[in-house]
């Protein structure tokens, strides 16, 4: 579960600024994933020590999601 080298990059073209982009966090069977090395974080972690990502519109995180088998979950 971790992106290729390709990957990567095309994801680090489409970063955006903080302001422009959603507050996300990518869920595996219910633990968090960590898309560069794959680790996945303690099952019922509470949500403050969950890793969050904040550059990424959308539309690649769900293309993000969609390469490792993960799900999106977004903060509003």
């Amino acid at each position: 579960m971790t992106m290729t080298e390709e990957q990567i990059a095309e994801i680090k073209a489409e970063m955006v600024p903080s302001k422009d982009a959603a507050i996300v966090r990518f869920q595996v069977q219910g633990q968090t994933l960590n898309i560069c090395s794959g680790e996945l974080q303690p099952k019922g972690i509470n949500v403050m020590h969950q890793q969050v990502y904040w550059n990424f519109t959308k539309e690649t995180a769900k293309k993000i999601a969609g390469w490792l088998g993960a799900k999106c979950v977004f903060s509003e």
